[in-house]
């Protein structure tokens, strides 16, 4: 991938991780698999099992946008800690 388009796709994840609606989207999404979780009888183990991988996953793509948007700035304090 050229820097030109590692620049683009790290404007676009900090742009996307910042954006309201996104992380509303998120919060909505984690909100009702927990209460698929909680609300759920003992017995329906189909709703408690989809719901902790949801949960995870969720989870995984927000910690995954972050990093995408900070690699740049990971890699700058990388090379002045070398330089020192």
């Amino acid at each position: 991938m050229s820097t030109f388009e590692q620049e683009t796709l790290r404007i676009a994840a900090k742009a996307m991780s910042n954006d309201k609606s996104v992380r509303e989207v998120l919060r909505r999404l984690r909100e009702k698999a927990v209460d698929d979780w909680a609300s759920s009888p003992p017995e329906a183990d189909a709703k408690r099992l989809d719901a902790y991988p949801m949960v995870r996953a969720i989870a995984a793509f927000e910690s995954e946008l972050t990093a995408l948007a900070a690699e740049p700035d990971v890699v700058r304090f990388n090379r002045r800690l070398r330089k020192a």
